[in-house]
This record gives structure tokens, C-alpha cells and sequence, in this order.
């Protein structure tokens, strides 16, 4: 049986545009569909990530975060 966890990611918004993180969030709600998520924008800096579930799709979905984030933010 998997191992279930969670794991917490950070971004950063470097732009400060509002239409970015609206972007980042759109694009995480069609391509991690997979695994539980919560995501807290706090001012249009900073964007905290939990991730809940089993560890591999843990780590898949943190890869498709950071190509998300690199491109979009």
C-alpha cells in the first residue's frame, strides 16, 4: 500500500499580476486533476501549495507544479 502524506510547496509570483496567478491556478485545476489539493494566494506574491495523497502522484503532481509555475509566473 502507498504511503499517504502531505507535502507543502511555495511560489513566487515574481510579476505581482494578479491575471498570472489567475493563470497558474486555471491551468492546476485541468492538469492535476489526479490528487487533493488546497491552494491559498496570499496578497499577488506568494502561492502556498498542499498536496494530499498518495507520494508517487505527490511527486508527479510537484513536477507539473513546477513546470506550471516556471512558465507562468
Amino acid at each position: 500500500m502507498p504511503k499517504v502524506g502531505k507535502k507543502v510547496l511555495h511560489f513566487y509570483n515574481t510579476s505581482g499580476k494578479l491575471e498570472n496567478i489567475i493563470d497558474f491556478l486555471e491551468n492546476i485545476q485541468k492538469k492535476v486533476n489526479y490528487i487533493d489539493l488546497t491552494a491559498t494566494v496570499e496578497g499577488c506574491k506568494t502561492i502556498k501549495i498542499t498536496i494530499f495523497g498518495p507520494r508517487d502522484l505527490q511527486y508527479l503532481a510537484c513536477d507539473r507544479l513546477r513546470e506550471l509555475a516556471e512558465k507562468l509566473l
